[in-house]
């Protein structure tokens, strides 16, 4: 017998206590931290009993590991021991006197730190059955004290132990013999499905932050991190701007309203730094990919990179195909690409740079959500280019905030532009005013960043098609030029025509495989930042620009689009300010109705157009900001609003059935349809698909996969062009071409958005 029970194996075996040890210590920097924010929740009684709960969680959740079967199963890969070691520790932890408020939350967190109440092996383990027949509990309770036994080997060294941890009431009886199966606990909880949401319920939201605490500190010492990293190096700042300086002294909620530019991101930290209290998480959500990643960079030249953690919904993808393409290694690369995406998603890092999808996620009550749930506790919320979501989107960040409201959170909403409904529908959500925040034309900074234009508007009565010619000229005189069409088909089209003419032309749309299109992007970041010999003169692209790529070009032809859109796509022209003059930007009044009602709502089309300033004149900032709030002078359009409480009373519904110990799986697919996309395999890449397959070498399977809309894969399922492989992959009977991307025969491809 080992001198000490073992908690894991491996290479480096880890002792028990040694283990428990670790969890405990992150568990007590948790409360250290965390501390005053659950007393502002919960009040100063309930916090002292979450905070006393957790520790002893973390000294005991794995107790029951020191049954014999299970330290065999560590030293004998092929022993199967088959019974849930929490279940012993929750036993264990039944016949101990610690004080019964003090139990309550213990033996909760500790039988449910792996699985939720409701698993059947679980519940099997605890001593219930599927039918109660006095045969099936005796097998039930046979089972159990079977499994019990095996505890006896090592429970003078666990008596021992216990009694040097100096926790009140943690004294545990002389032997195996008074332990009792923990179905009551579980019954307990069954019982408790009715009560009120576990936002409005204190009792349940004390159980929530003990089980996710707990499995928060498990997971990050199993990973190897043992320190919860509160402390933030103060950054280095030049001489602040007003309006940096007015937030950097604010205390609480805040809008923004500042021109890209201006210098937004600083001024939120300042804001950030000035409300965290203790060791609180900050969390600065953005829409699109790209900027997460930018702004990952320069927080990390803040913060340094230990400090910043990144979380999208491809950030293994990307950071797989970034390894792989250094090491050239497939294990290696996905060694090192896991390992990174693991050390973001664990709670350790204080600056979390995300999609608000990532917070969302937890209240769609997906797996181990309490983790999520309780990270924001009194956390910092950054909502940078609030604008720049759907209706749909909209409503779940608003009924969002209200709950984080509720958790103690604080807020800053930015935006370049900022329509005047859009603050209402948050004052809302918080319930108290909001401070605002504006560039003051008083200071002469401002009033010169606000009456510079990096853009003069050029509007063209024509077709996008038909300015080809002046594209074409464009280019030759050495300009690089951005091409952006509402619909894929026509992207594809206007690239065919254009690399006919003239050398450079790239297309990016999202119909690509993930491997294409990562690789087309970094060829196409790299040739604007001279980082590659790729000559990139034309860009032909969609609605994708506005949500991937962070880069620059002399001037812009564009369809008209909703005004949010246009002037996404006009910050992809002269972004930097390297042309002081300003650069022109080209816009299509013409377009075909029948085709773009698809892709948008068409009084917003019509809004845009109608509001819009006038041939020639200067986009400055007031102008944009102008721009914007006529288009939405009168908030949604009523088939808007109609979507927006729909989904706001679906997800209402959703939070309402949150209890703590146990997941929602059935919401799982409901999160992933917020994409409004599903991924497919086209039929010519299966063998190439089969090959990784084969090899085990999935990553780079997965990267051979395109999304398409949700209606675009209904229109395939009814012609008979989809497959479901065993493993579950759809495989589309649809041509792909690494230079075009999705080509399906005689499909309008956009007509499918609906």
């Amino acid at each position: 017998m080992l001198l000490e029970p073992l908690a894991k194996s491996g290479e480096t075996p880890i002792s028990l206590p040694g283990h428990l040890r670790e969890v405990a210590d992150y568990a007590r920097t948790v409360v250290r931290f965390y501390r005053k924010h659950w007393e502002n929740l919960l009040g100063a009684d309930l916090a002292g009993l979450v905070a006393e709960a957790l520790i002893v969680s973390a000294l005991t959740h794995d107790l029951g590991k020191i049954a014999e079967g299970f330290q065999r199963s560590l030293l004998e890969r092929r022993y199967r021991w088959e019974f849930r070691h929490e279940v012993l520790s929750a036993a264990i932890l039944l016949a101990s006197k610690l004080p019964e408020n003090v139990k309550e939350l213990v033996v909760a967190a500790v039988l449910t730190h792996h699985r939720d109440w409701d698993d059947a092996q679980l519940r099997q383990d605890a001593g219930l059955v599927p039918v109660a027949l006095p045969e099936l509990l005796s097998v039930a309770s046979d089972r159990f004290r079977k499994k019990a036994a095996e505890l006896k080997t090592y429970w003078t060294w666990l008596t021992t132990w216990v009694n040097h941890q100096e926790i009140a009431g943690l004294e545990l009886p002389g032997n195996t013999d008074d332990l009792v199966p923990p179905a009551n606990v579980i019954m307990q909880v069954q019982q408790n499905r009715g009560e009120p949401c576990v936002f409005d319920d204190r009792r349940a939201l004390a159980l929530l932050l003990v089980r996710g605490w707990l499995m928060a500190s498990d997971h990050a010492v199993s990973a190897g991190v043992t320190e919860f990293k509160v402390q933030l190096p103060e950054p280095k700042t030049p001489s602040l701007r007003r309006f940096q300086e007015e937030l950097r002294c604010h205390t609480g909620h805040a809008f923004l309203e500042a021109p890209t530019g201006s210098g937004k991101t600083l001024a939120a930290l300042l804001w950030a730094i000035q409300n965290r209290q203790n060791g609180e998480r900050i969390f600065y959500l953005l829409p699109y990919q790209a900027s997460i990643e930018a702004m990952a960079d320069t927080l990390r030249g803040y913060f340094g990179r230990e400090n910043v953690a990144v979380l999208h919904f491809r950030a293994l993808e990307y950071a797989f195909r970034e390894y792989f393409e250094e090491f050239g290694e497939y294990e290696m690369a996905k060694s090192r690409a896991m390992a990174e995406v693991e050390l973001s998603r664990l709670v350790h890092r204080p600056i979390k740079v995300a999609t608000p999808f990532q917070l969302l996620k937890w209240f769609f009550g997906i797996p181990r959500w309490e983790i999520g749930v309780s990270e924001m506790v009194g956390g910092i919320f950054i909502f940078d280019e609030i604008h720049a979501y759907d209706v749909h989107v909209v409503a779940l960040i608003v009924t969002m905030v209200r709950c984080l409201k509720k958790l103690g959170g604080r807020f800053l909403f930015m935006s370049a532009t900022f329509p005047p409904f859009l603050k209402q529908l948050l004052r809302e959500a918080i319930g108290e005013d909001i401070a605002e925040f504006v560039l003051n034309p008083g200071d002469n900074w401002s009033l010169h960043f606000l009456t510079r234009a990096r853009h003069r508007l050029r509007w063209w009565d024509t077709t996008l098609e038909l300015l080809l010619p002046e594209v074409l000229q464009i280019a030759h005189r050495g300009h690089r030029v951005l091409v952006v069409a509402n619909r894929v088909a026509q992207a594809q089209e206007i690239y065919r025509a254009l690399k006919e003419k003239i050398d450079g032309v790239c297309l990016l749309h999202s119909r690509f495989t993930g491997r294409d299109r990562i690789e087309k992007e970094r060829r196409i970041i790299g040739a604007l930042r001279g980082k590659n010999k790729n000559d990139v003169r034309i860009l032909v692209t969609t609605q994708v620009l506005e949500v991937s790529l962070d880069v620059s070009f002399d001037t812009i032809f564009t369809e008209i689009a909703p005004v949010d859109d246009l002037l996404q796509r006009f910050g992809r022209v002269n972004r930097y300010g390297e042309h002081r003059e300003g650069v022109e930007v080209h816009v299509t009044r013409q377009y075909d109705e029948e085709r773009l009602k698809y892709v948008y709502d068409m009084t917003r089309i019509e809004a845009t157009l109608c509001c819009a300033p006038g041939d020639g004149v200067d986009v400055t900032p007031s102008v944009s900001s102008q721009w914007v709030r006529d288009v939405y002078c009168d908030g949604w359009t009523d088939r808007e609003y109609r979507r927006f409480e729909q989904a706001r009373e679906a997800f209402e519904r959703l939070l309402s059935e949150l209890r703590p110990l146990r997941c929602l799986r059935e919401n799982l697919e409901e999160f992933q349809g917020l994409f409004r996309s599903i991924d497919v395999l086209p039929g010519g890449l299966f063998r190439e698909f089969d090959c990784y397959r084969q090899a085990g070498q999935y990553l780079l399977a997965h990267q051979l996969l395109v999304p398409i809309p949700l209606g675009m894969f209904h229109m395939f399922n009814r012609t008979g062009r989809l497959r479901r492989l065993a493993d579950g992959t759809i495989l589309a009977s649809v041509a792909y071409d690494h230079e075009f991307g999705l080509l399906p025969e005689g499909m309008d491809i956009d007509a499918t958005l609906i």
